[in-house]
């Protein structure tokens, strides 16, 4: 056993001590200065194999300065140098760049280095060779600054290795080169010239005493002490310097641990190492130790756990053998785990594991992981966050940055995807696939779709904000589907933007089934897809400048893939523009086309808007605002569908039509806001000038309109502070009291049945459904009780100044009432009580002076109630109703109750009524819930239940198992409207531990 130690011993020790040699830096420092010239080549090995190819040097940081007639790039974190077919990529680079008649050469000392060539791939510690080019080396490194001083470390290492007996130190220069925006800046901080100290005390890992065993050798030059421990030793070395993208950190401490150790120190540079006694030493001195048996070495917040290992506390380096790393990373709570046969500590925070697997997973073999020949781990790209105000030093944080090579993802022990490179943060640890979703229903047959990190198929380095997906998808009763979505969020010089996009194929073979009368329907092409595309790029001066592109291949082919994106998302369009604000003040310039050509919509060509709010006037007395617009437009009808058992009536929306022409307004608002004791008055006096260049009948259209009246506001408020009942919650009463009055008599010289809607009221999912209505639910024509544009003028939602359909405007007066009430009480601990709301009731109506004209003959109407009763903190009772009383009036009324626990789940249950006058009565319960049964399963359900027609309209059943490794959906569904019935499995891989924002995400709760 002792020769085997021994032997391991020597291997290992030779290993790590070879790499520096005994190479002296004291030919670069300051006092051995002698101005004679640098050497124009370096004697180092040429590896030169095609001098006319174009050399290229990238990185993630440099620093620069000026030796004689050569440049100097002091790189460091992902350095590499391509020539040929050559790759040479290291952690850290030392480039000296000179020029010769022939071109230029290169000298290079690299460290950590992994060369690729036609041989294959090979790693080595520290090398120095040249590269010759007859053009200049381009170089590609994110940041870059001239460096505060020539005394670095890794300058000096690559002066003693390229240019041995240089007596001709650097100077610094400004020489800075293009940054990459992706990459935080990193601060240029001045290095520590004093070596400092190392503090090492030995002590016991238990009660039982250590056996300490000291000899000196003196075979070697200089003679070293050999120190042999055994009995479960636990070695702390504290003082430790260590260099993070080329600046001295701040000393730090190593926790050593094993029951074995042997410790190598230089003879009589120190005292003798003795249990329970502190070693003060040079921070350059010698103290190397080799561990044996339950090795465990903690620094920072990494810990590694190894059977064998040598560790070099001059270098901060280490080499174990069947080792695992856990390094905890920030962003997600969680621990990063990689497990190799062989381990190399390269510095703070950076790793070299051979044979090795990563994962994120806590369990000892997890269900994935990535595996691969080579994982090198390190500092990512924002490794120096800032400086210690205490220390003057760099502090390190962010999450670490994993590179790995030949990688096979496995599930189980089942690899699944070879990658050749993988490179990103440890809370993405290059798993490619980002989810998978196997379903079944009648619509669509059989399907399997798939989500890809497309950086990772393409082994792209990963960029801070950017997202990038393959989407692949099969389903076997319509077809095969292909894309790629992205989304990206950052900051350049102009600002911040952010954005994302969809390309995307799907071929279709199938019928569409959009629901009830619309259940086959033949689609136009059976190539289908789109293209979408959104930006918004912040400029300086506070403007914005916004542009999304959008096309479809057909009407129904969102609203058959992608439901959910059709009811809920704005709509998909062209449109490009910039915006302005100052103070009180707004303008804006853009452009919108129509690439689908389907949809009933407006195309601005261009269009110019320009806001003033509430700009005082008359020292505060009056207050102006206004909005004036200019633009060509070119106004489309809806397209009828090609397929005839597609619903379409055109009288759906008759408020639209082909028209095209100019479209001019300017209108001004002024008010005058006053006090009147607990009243607050608002008389205001508008006018507006607008013109069209084609009407319904094709002749331009103007109009001027004038609109006048007064807003009123009081509010009251009384305490009832002895109002107390524990069941209903009720710990003192704040009664709070709002009156809300507007008349408004408004004017106009041409009537609102005259002029096109070219703003449009609706986006284009609701414009369908109300071109299919008036034959589904009306009688081919939609009655002018129901006119969304009668519905919008009586509640005067044109007349604002800034309103943005100001079409909708017609003779009309109207007293609009509203009122609100608050009840509030206390809960929560005695000695910190907090005010919430118990009961809000809002509720209001309009009278109309001339209701044969304004309100079909009603003198009331528009009529409102909003109740909401928070019984506790949990559960709410909620009620909604809008309503009017002339005949065939429609009316919508709701009743619920909901009830939230926490991250527990939620339940809600409810009755909604619609009523269209004689046209249409429907009731329908509605139920959902969420509940976290374990925590490892989450169940959500809903159900809808028609009671008018005594059928239900709609179910869905998911359970979510919540795994270490994955996240399982299993999920069922019922549409009677399109007679579907479907089932389906969903996995994602899951990175972290659970957190709030991801369980509320999974229940479903807002």
């Amino acid at each position: 056993m002792l020769f085997l130690a021994t032997t391991v011993v020597v291997v290992l020790s030779g290993a790590a001590r070879g790499q520096d040699g005994n190479v002296s830096f004291e030919s670069v420092s300051a006092e051995s200065v002698s101005g004679e010239s640098a050497p124009r080549v370096s004697p180092a090995e040429n590896l030169t194999e095609d001098s006319g190819a174009p050399l290229r040097i990238s990185g993630l940081y440099q620093e620069t300065l000026r030796w004689s007639a050569t440049d100097v790039h002091l790189i460091a974190g992902q350095a590499e140098v391509s020539q040929a077919g050559q790759t040479f990529a290291g952690a850290r680079m030392a480039v000296f760049v000179t020029e010769t008649n022939e071109g230029f050469d290169t000298a290079i000392y690299a460290e950590d280095l992994t060369i690729t060539d036609r041989n294959g791939q090979r790693s080595t510690g520290a090398l120095s060779f040249r590269l010759e080019s007859t053009g200049v080396p381009v170089f590609d490194v994110r940041e870059s600054t001239a460096a505060e001083t020539a005394d670095q470390p890794l300058l000096r290492r690559a002066l003693a290795r390229l240019f041995p007996g240089s007596l001709d130190e650097p100077r610094l220069a400004s020489m800075q080169s293009p940054s990459d925006v992706f990459s935080a800046p990193v601060p240029a901080v001045q290095p520590a010239v004093e070596s400092g100290s190392r503090r090492v005390q030995i002590r016991p890992r238990s009660n039982d005493p250590l056996r300490v065993e000291s000899s000196t050798n003196p075979d070697t030059v200089p003679a070293e002490r050999v120190t042999v421990i055994t009995g479960g030793v636990n070695v702390l070395v504290d003082g430790l310097d260590s260099q993070v993208e080329g600046l001295n950190m701040a000393p730090g401490l190593i926790d050593l641990s094993a029951d074995r150790v042997v410790i190598w120190t230089q003879a009589g540079e120190s005292d003798a190492l003795e249990a329970g006694t502190t070693v003060v030493q040079p921070a350059d001195a010698r103290f190397q130790v080799y561990l044996e048996g339950n090795i465990v070495i903690r620094q920072n917040q990494n810990v590694i756990r190894a059977t064998h290992g040598f560790f070099d506390a001059a270098g901060n380096r280490a080499l174990l053998l069947n080792a695992e790393l856990r390094a905890f990373v920030p962003t997600t709570g969680s621990d990063f785990r990689v497990r190799g046969e062989r381990m190399r500590q390269l510095g703070r925070d950076r790793f070299h594991i051979q044979n090795a697997w990563a994962t994120t997973s806590p369990y000892g073999k997890p269900g994935y992981r990535l595996q691969a020949s080579d994982i090198f781990v390190e500092p990512g790209p924002s490794a120096v966050v800032g400086v210690d105000p205490l220390t003057s030093r760099p502090q390190v944080g962010g999450s670490p940055w994993v590179t790995s090579l030949n990688n096979r993802f496995v599930v189980g022990d089942i690899p699944l995807l070879y990658l050749p490179k993988v490179s990103g943060p440890a809370e993405d640890p290059g798993i490619p696939l980002r989810g998978i979703t196997v379903a079944n229903d009648r619509v669509f047959g059989a399907q399997l779709d798939t989500v890809w990190d497309l950086n990772r198929l393409l082994g792209l380095p990963k960029q801070p904000g950017l997202r990038l997906d393959l989407l692949g998808d099969i389903k076997t009763d319509r077809g095969v589907g292909a894309g790629v979505e992205g989304r990206y969020a950052g900051e350049d010089p102009n600002g911040p933007y952010q954005g994302g996009g969809r390309i995307y194929y799907q071929y279709d073979g199938g019928l569409d089934n959009l629901g009830l009368d619309r259940r086959k329907l033949e689609p136009d092409d059976s190539n289908r897809g789109e293209v979408t595309w959104r930006h918004r790029q912040t400029l300086p001066g506070g403007a914005l400048l916004f542009g999304e592109i959008g096309y479809l291949s057909d009407r129904n082919y969102l609203e058959q893939f992608h439901e959910s994106r059709f009811d809920t998302e704005k709509d998909v369009e062209t449109v490009l523009g910039v915006r302005q604000d100052y103070d009180a003040w707004s303008g804006r310039l853009w452009g919108r086309a129509d690439l689908s050509g389907f949809e009933a919509n407006t195309q601005w060509l261009p269009r110019g808007d320009l806001y003033s709010f509430s700009q005082p006037l008359f020292d505060g007395l009056a207050y102006w605002s206004s909005h004036s617009s200019l633009g060509y437009a070119d106004l489309q009808s809806l397209q009828a569908p090609t397929s005839v058992a597609d619903p379409f009536n055109p009288a759906g929306l008759s408020w639209m039509t082909d028209a095209a022409g100019v479209v001019a307004m300017t209108r001004h608002e002024l008010a005058a806001p006053f006090s009147a004791g607990p009243v607050a008055l608002e008389p205001f006096v508008g006018g507006e000038a607008a013109y069209w260049g084609s009407g319904f009948a094709g002749e331009s259209v103007d109009r001027t309109l004038v609109n006048a009246g007064l807003r009123a506001r009081m509010s009251a408020s009384r305490v009832f502070p002895f109002v107390r009942n524990a069941l209903l919650g009720v710990n003192g009463l704040a009664h709070k009291h709002d009156t809300m009055l507007e008349y408004a008599w408004t004017s106009v010289s041409t009537g609102l049945s005259e002029i096109p809607q070219y703003n449009e009221i609706d986006e284009n999912a609701q414009e369908r459904f109300r071109a299919r209505y008036s034959q589904q639910i009306f009688p081919g024509v939609i009655p002018e009780q129901f006119n969304p544009r009668n519905y919008a003028l009586r509640q005067g939602a044109g007349l604002w100044s800034s309103a943005p359909f100001h079409e909708i405007a017609d003779n009309l007066q109207a007293l609009r009432i509203g009122f609100r009430d608050r009840l509030q009480t206390k809960s929560g601990p005695e000695n910190a009580p907090r005010i919430r709301d118990w009961m809000v009731w809002e509720y209001g109506a309009t009278f109309f002076p001339r209701s044969d004209r304004d309100n079909f003959g009603s003198d009331f109407g528009l009529f409102y109630s909003h109740y909401r009763w928070n019984v506790s903190d949990r559960t709410s009772l909620l009620t909604d109703a809008s309503w009017d009383i002339f005949d065939n009036a429609g009316a919508v009324r709701s009743i619920g109750i909901l009830s939230q626990r926490s991250l527990r789940g939620s339940v809600y249950l409810g009755l909604r009524e619609v009523e269209a006058g004689e046209y249409l009565k429907s009731q329908t319960a509605i139920g959902s819930y969420s509940y976290q049964m374990s925590p490892k399963w989450i169940s959500t359900a809903s159900m809808a239940y028609d009671i008018a027609e005594s059928e239900a309209r709609g179910t869905t059943l998911t359970f979510s198992r919540v795994g270490l490794d994955w996240i399982l959906h299993f999920g069922f569904g019922l549409d009677f409207s399109k007679d579907n019935v479907g089932v389906g499995v969903s996995l994602e891989p899951r990175f972290g531990p659970p957190s709030p924002t991801s369980m509320a995400s999974l229940l479903g709760l807002q």
